[in-house]
């Protein structure tokens, strides 16, 4: 044997088999080690799934009924009535319970517009957030309009209904369904259409915060744009941008009733905000405009 392997093997001794079973010892220990810790963490999931399991079906965790559901920032529709579109079969685990499918459940009902479900640990039950669509107009289809055929389902601005301030159509009867005794808007709007919604919101601004008391609004002719207020008939032709100056003449005019009989009144002209013009009845039937 050559002298450089006789140096390796001097600096390399050959284990020994005390050393062997030492390394036998060890490594047997550990694979014990695991086997425990795998068997204690089997154990543990199945207490933890027992006890889940047990806890979601303890009749303390149980929806037993509607009273068990809170309703908050509900204005039109009452806590019964919103509690009776939730689908929650009686009685329900409160661990079970999906808020999720219950929020897009509610939201499926055109009245509501955003819902929120949480569940409530102390006392157990669930806890609802509505907010509803608040309807401040009646839509009235334009009656110039010959009907093609009767539509099996509702179709928007096509027959009577009620719209949001942002221009949200629903059916007029969609709140008396659902059990709400809400009165209906005073604010009528005719011949609405969908190509109007874009322009809703700030026409709908503007009227509200008008002094002068509108009633109706016909937007059945596109080149006319009709209001009826307290002072009468009133012609503002093409919607455009100058629709709130039109608005503050209208309300330069109040003062118009110390003067005239508003039942003399034919019509108020507003085209020209600058120069409106007011239309008098006479005793033959005729007009006479006074600017």
């Amino acid at each position: 044997m050559s002298q450089s392997n006789l140096s390796e093997s001097a600096l390399n001794p050959a284990p020994d088999a005390q050393d062997l079973a030492q390394r036998r010892r060890q490594l047997k220990a550990r694979r014990k080690f695991q086997f425990y810790k795998l068997t204690w963490r089997t154990l543990a999931m199945v207490a933890l799934t027992a006890g889940t399991l047990r806890l979601a079906t303890s009749p303390i965790w149980l929806i037993r009924g509607p009273q068990h559901i809170e309703v908050t920032n509900n204005q039109l529709l009452s806590d019964e009535n919103i509690q009776a579109l939730l689908p929650v079969p009686y009685p329900q685990s409160l661990l079970t319970v999906q808020p999720d499918d219950l929020e897009i459940a509610l939201t499926q009902y055109e009245p509501i517009e955003t819902a929120a479900v949480r569940r409530r640990l102390l006392p157990p039950g669930l806890h609802v957030q509505v907010s509803e669509r608040q309807p401040i107009a009646m839509t009235v289809p334009n009656t110039d309009k010959p009907i093609q055929s009767i539509p099996s389902d509702p179709v928007p601005f096509e027959e009577p209904g009620i719209i949001d301030a942002e221009g949200y159509w629903m059916p007029r009867n969609s709140f008396a369904e659902l059990g709400a005794n809400a009165s209906p808007p005073t604010l009528i709007v005719k011949g609405l259409k969908a190509s109007h919604v874009d322009n809703w919101p700030s026409v709908y601004e503007e009227i509200a915060r008008s002094p002068v008391t509108i009633t109706t609004i016909d937007w059945s002719q596109e080149n006319n744009l009709t209001l009826q207020s307290e002072l009468g008939t009133v012609h503002l032709g093409p919607y455009s941008n100058q629709f709130d100056a039109q608005l503050a003449a209208l309300d330069q005019l109040r003062q118009l009733g110390d003067q005239v009989n508003p039942e003399k009144v034919a019509f108020i002209d507003l085209q020209d905000p600058q120069n409106p013009i007011v239309e008098i009845l006479q005793a033959t039937g005729n007009s006479v405009a006074n600017p």
